[in-house]
């Protein structure tokens, strides 16, 4: 009985100190929660391992970062997943927030390349990708923007503030003569016509920029100026998220950069001198005007800024939801955006609403179905003649600061006509009453099917079309009509416009890969794809309108109108041939035919060949014991492209509508106006480029070095043809410019603990010739003696300014009489460098045989620099970008420094050379009619260093602990300010401003163009 009754006392203790230390296990144990996120780009990691260390207890972050694992406190958990660092975290509350380095598995980064995605490791063509997640806290409406400072060889500028308005872009200099040199934009792998206008940038993946001919050249005809991919979001498996961002700003236009222009008491001071020096030299008997004759009646007054009473603080505003939700089966992500931009020149917005749903369907392992849609509604309201030219801007500022734009019991003035001065239109009015409103409805959508036919062998057929519908309606009112020296009340105008297109591309490809004993890796495309294009335009202009009170063209009592259309097609053949040996050496083949509609019937087709090498010598045996190095990779490539962009029937004679007469009545009729040409094609690019990537230190540093030369040749230009065939010239393909540079990218990951910062750092050195235009290489431009500043000249870089060197002012009548002169000079007038005469020799006389070569708006070199630093849940983020070397001319000087008495005029006017004993500072000539033509000619006066460093973005932000946060999955936010300072010589407001953007030919020319504002912004994301 003891016996038995001590075994159930065992039993019973045993029980209970079961008990007891389950009691304890479980009151130790407790639930902890976290994130997990990239350290570098601040998004969450699925698929990460967490494990408690030393036992078996694990668990996996899902598609948005989090995790839950069961885990005593004080333990510690462990952190692993592919492509980072290893890292163990003690627990010490019940939420964790963790960061995770990237190792050197990085490189196996995957690029968006042309039709298709290569391992960054396996690159052999130049490709610079950004990655869209590092761009998001940036306020602005292009990605163009966001691009600024971001990548070697690929120049973005902001010519213009405008809403709505697009950015230009050059890719290694790239050039032509009439073709033009912006890249082809692809979307989701369709080449659309719509642009970058068309997207949100809250729906971008990623950017890749194809900058060589190797790797642009499944582009073929279009490919010359570089091509630029966009990846639209995608989910992923085990994603479910929601994300609700809210982003306002105020807008700006900085003091800097404003004209410098006088006040009323100084321009009274300048008009009264003109007026008295006119009766002393020239026997002017007018005496000086009422308003002028005394100049201290507007002491203390300045009185009215003009570019000031055009400008606001306005109010930009970007809402976006996105939804991703992604199963084995269907992966899908919705995405709204609205997007709204009052301009800081008053009467000026942009609106736009664009919807996309990205949708893939795995229907069975081998087959796949996509859709992606989107619908994007634009409305621009803006003001007709305001950017740009001697336009509402310029002649704005250009007015007599004595004058009121508005009376004193508030009505506004319709016109100003100051003695000696341009009758106007009251500029305010005419800002505020004109209308030209657009609305553009655009739709893309991208469909495929894909099945793997055999293992590794797949078929892809896809479908894309690109719409676009923009109407278009203007209306001048009597009281706004008009412009310089014909002021209102004039017969109001109006206009109304339609223009549509439609283009869509089917592509079909095939693509093979296969492995042969894990040492030769082959990848086989071939297909053939077929776009066609069409359009439509109408446009009515009315006039005659009975009075203002009805803006639509319907009241005009007389109208006119007119209608076009477009279209061309393109068919293509294409395939490539990728193949690596372990690794190590890499080898790629691609081919492009295109026949396109735009050619002459006898050069209809064309071939784009490309081939391209890599050797990673860090695989090599000899290499593994250099730790340091991660990465050492050199490539070498070769490839021709095309450009196409010459219009759709320049190979035509085109045809007039003549009238004639025949039996003594007139007859419509038809005639010439030009000789068509069979063999006109596309001019062709074909260049060499050689690099070097370098990765070290356990991917702590990065380098990128790429030299490249490339040929632009069969440019179109138009040739002296025998007059007596009726016509002066053809269009040929005769014209050839060269390029070439070198091309630095440099990235470190200077900390890497709780403080992390990262640099990186890229500039390039491009450089260009032209050797030869025509059958006569007669230059191109710098003709006139104003507004025509650029030259394009054999042996010289593309787009030189061509002009006078202006030296100063013949102070006494000895420099007069002892210097170089043109027949109106005299003592007080300016002076010029005598350069050359008719037979090359510097002759003493200054005319057009003195204009030369005054600057260069080619760069040097343009460089990018972004910082991120992060602590704990701050970041912050600080691009910079600029150039160095390029010159700007300032076509508002023209106005500006005019002498004549009939704008206003910067205020170092006042310095000018009124008499021998009242010399002035050498700068400004005398204002003696007859004399002043000479000064405001295009001279080195109007040419300026454009070299400037810009913050194009800074960025704060923090990110809340969100497993602290009952209803959020994450919340961050963010304070953002948008060209927050620049510094630069240029006295405009943008050296990035261009009349035609970075078009080769006429690059450099700020001609007053819309301002472009500083943006302080705030913005919130919520994830659900």
């Amino acid at each position: 009985m003891k016996t038995k009754h001590c075994k159930r006392f065992v039993l019973c203790m045993k029980t209970l100190l079961c008990i007891v230390a389950s009691s304890s296990l479980a009151i130790a144990q407790t639930r902890t929660t976290g994130v997990v996120t990239d350290s570098v780009t601040k998004t969450p990691i699925s698929g990460v391992t967490v494990t408690l260390q030393g036992t078996s207890t694990s668990a996996q972050t899902d598609g948005e970062g989090r995790f839950t694992i069961d885990a005593p406190q004080g333990d510690t958990l462990v952190f692993t997943s592919v492509g980072y660092l290893r890292k163990s975290v003690p627990l010490t509350g019940n939420t964790l927030q963790v960061h995770l380095s990237p190792t050197s598995e990085v490189l196996e980064e995957v690029f968006v390349v042309s039709y298709g995605t290569q391992k960054k490791r396996e690159l052999t063509g130049a490709v610079a990708q950004v990655d869209a997640t590092k761009l998001r806290d940036m306020p602005v409406a292009n990605i163009g923007q966001k691009l600024q400072g971001r990548m070697a060889g690929v120049q973005v500028n902001h010519n213009s503030g405008t809403p709505g308005s697009e950015m230009s872009f050059r890719i290694r200099g790239a050039a032509s003569i009439g073709a033009g040199n912006q890249p082809l934009i692809v979307i989701d792998g369709f080449p659309s016509a719509s642009g970058l206008q068309t997207l949100s940038p809250d729906e971008i993946e990623s950017i890749s920029v194809l900058k060589d001919a190797s790797a642009a050249a499944l582009y073929g005809s279009r490919a010359a100026n570089g091509v630029v991919l966009i990846t639209t979001k995608q989910a992923k498996d085990g994603q479910q998220y929601l994300e609700l961002s809210a982003n306002m700003g105020l807008q700006q236009v900085p003091q800097r950069g404003r004209p410098d222009l006088m006040n009323a008491e100084e321009f009274a001071q300048f008009k009264k001198e003109y007026y008295e020096d006119a009766a002393r030299y020239e026997g002017y008997t007018g005496g000086v005007p009422e308003v002028y004759a005394d100049p201290s009646r507007y002491a203390g007054n300045y009185g009215t800024d003009w570019f000031d009473v055009l400008l606001r603080e306005a109010v930009n505003q970007n809402y976006n939801i996105s939804y991703s939700a992604g199963t084995p089966k269907l992966k899908s992500v919705f995405n709204l955006n609205l997007n709204k931009q009052e301009g800081v020149i008053l009467n000026t917005s942009d609106r736009r609403i664009t919807a996309r749903t990205n949708n893939i369907y795995n229907a069975t392992d081998r087959l796949t179905l996509g859709l992606n849609l989107e619908f994007s509604n634009g409305y621009n309201n803006g003001v007709s003649g305001l950017d740009n030219g001697r336009n509402i801007i310029q002649l704005a500022y250009l007015m007599d600061p004595s004058l009121s734009y508005r009376n004193e019991d508030g009505t506004y003035p319709v016109a100003f006509s100051q003695p000696g001065m341009f009758p106007n239109p009251n500029w305010y009015r005419v800002v505020t009453e004109r209308i030209r409103k657009a609305r553009a409805n655009r739709f893309l959508a991208n469909a495929y099917i894909e099945y793997e036919l055999l293992d590794g062998l797949k078929a892809k057929t896809s479908f894309n079309v690109n719409t676009d519908n923009t109407v278009t309606r203007a209306f001048n009112p009597s009281t706004s009509q008009g412009g310089l020296g014909s002021a209102p009340p004039q017969m109001a105008t109006g206009s109304y416009g339609t223009s549509n297109f439609l283009t869509w591309l089917s592509e079909n490809t095939l693509t093979y890969q296969k492995s042969i004993n894990d040492n030769h890796h082959f990848e086989l495309l071939g297909g053939y794809t077929v776009q066609k294009f069409s359009s439509e335009n109408s446009n009515i202009d009315g006039r005659e309108f009975a009075d203002d009170d009805i803006p639509w063209i319907s009241a005009a009592i007389t109208r006119i109108g007119n209608v076009g259309a477009d279209d061309w097609s393109l068919l293509s053949y294409l395939g490539r041939l990728n193949y690596n040996y372990k690794g190590k050496y890499i080898a790629s083949f691609a081919f492009r035919s295109d026949g396109s509609s735009k050619f002459g019937q006898n050069t209809r087709f064309g071939s784009f060949p490309s081939a391209s090498l890599g050797w990673v010598v860090s695989e090599e045996s000899f290499m593994q014991d250099i730790q340091a190095i991660d990465l050492l990779k050199l490539r070498v490539s070769y490839g021709k492209v095309g450009n196409n962009n010459i219009g759709n029937y320049t190979y035509l004679a085109a045809v007039n509508s003549n009238d004639y007469v025949f039996n003594n009545q007139v007859t419509p009729g038809k005639s010439l106006n030009g000789i068509g040409n069979s063999f006109l094609t596309w001019e062709s690019t074909e260049g060499y480029d050689i690099g070097l990537d370098v990765e070290l230190f356990n991917n702590r540093l990065f380098f990128t070095y790429d030299y490249y030369w490339k040929k632009t040749d069969g440019l179109l230009y138009g040739i002296d043809i025998p007059i007596q065939s009726g016509f002066s010239s053809i269009t040929s393909n005769i014209g050839r410019f060269d390029f070439w540079g070198h091309e630095f990218t440099v990235g470190s990951r200077n900390f890497v603990g709780d403080f992390q910062w990262t640099t990186d750092f890229n500039i390039s050195f491009d450089r260009n010739v032209v050797k030869k235009l025509g059958t006569n290489d007669a230059p191109i431009g710098g003709y006139n003696l104003y507004w025509d500043d650029n030259r394009t000249a054999v042996g010289q870089p593309i787009g030189m300014f061509y002009g006078y060197i202006n030296t100063g002012v013949y102070m006494t009548q000895e420099e007069f009489e002892t210097q170089p002169h043109s027949a109106t000079s005299m003592v007080g007038t300016a002076r010029f460098e005598d350069i050359s005469g008719p037979d090359g020799i510097p002759d003493g006389i200054i005319d057009s045989h003195d204009r030369t070569f005054i600057g260069n708006p080619n760069p040097t070199f343009a460089y990018g620099l972004v910082n991120t630093f992060s602590y704990k849940n701050f970041d912050l983020s600080i691009v910079l970008a600029g150039t160095v070397g390029n010159d700007i001319s300032d076509n508002a000087f023209q106005s500006t420094e005019n002498l004549d008495g009939v704008f206003n005029v910067r205020k170092g006017v006042a310095g000018r050379w009124r008499s021998p004993e009242n010399p002035g500072d050498g700068i400004y000539p005398r204002t003696r009619s007859g004399t002043t033509e000479d000064f405001r000619n295009f001279t080195t006066r109007q040419v300026f260093d454009g070299s400037y460093i810009a913050a194009k973005n800074i960025t704060l932000g923090y990110t809340f602990n969100s497993p602290a946060i009952t209803y959020f999955k994450s919340i961050r936010a963010y304070l953002s300010a948008q060209n927050a300072f620049i510094l630069t010589n240029y006295p405009g407001l943008n050296p990035e401003a261009g009349i035609n953007g970075l078009n080769g030919l006429n690059q450099g020319r700020d001609f007053t163009g819309y301002p472009v504002p500083r943006i302080f912004s705030a913005g919130i994301r919520l994830g659900f």
